[in-house]
């Protein structure tokens, strides 16, 4: 049988759910390999199409072997980057740091991504620190 304070904990539990706001994720995050979307056209000067961000064209412009910049149509870009790999399936990443006569392994590696946003979805688009120039402009990458 119920007793009195088990019913009020009961509606007081119901109410909080009720009034509080449950957001549910709506917009997609697509992440892509810009280095492998792009292959041999790294090597050659220019600007390729590299896919889609929703209606609009991604086109990354290529100097010297490096990634410059990336637009798709008028959307706004976003530069980041991220320790953490999200679309290269690239070297491992790992390194040699030495300390004394200790050598210590290390798992750091840095990725860069061009990110869009078309008001529905994001589209990113990823790089190896190698194949982008990285002097500036990028914020850390957070699920936005």
């Amino acid at each position: 049988m119920l007793n009195r304070r088990i019913v009020i904990g009961l509606l007081a539990s119901a109410s909080a759910l009720a009034v509080t706001p449950v957001s549910v994720a709506k917009d997609k995050h697509y992440h892509k390999n810009g280095g492998e979307l792009l292959g041999q056209n790294l090597k050659k000067n220019g600007k390729h199409a590299v896919g889609k961000a929703g209606k609009e064209t991604v086109v990354a412009e290529v100097s010297g072997g490096k990634v410059l910049g990336m637009t798709a149509g008028n959307l706004q870009v976003k530069k980041v980057m991220s320790k953490k790999k999200m679309a290269h399936n690239g070297s491992n990443g790992i390194h040699l740091a030495a300390y004394g006569d200790v050598q210590l392994a290390q798992n750091y590696e840095v990725y860069y991504g061009y990110c869009f946003y078309d008001g529905f979805d994001y589209y990113c688009y990823w790089f190896a620190a190698y194949e982008v120039y990285s002097l500036d402009g990028w914020d850390e990458y957070v699920i936005m």
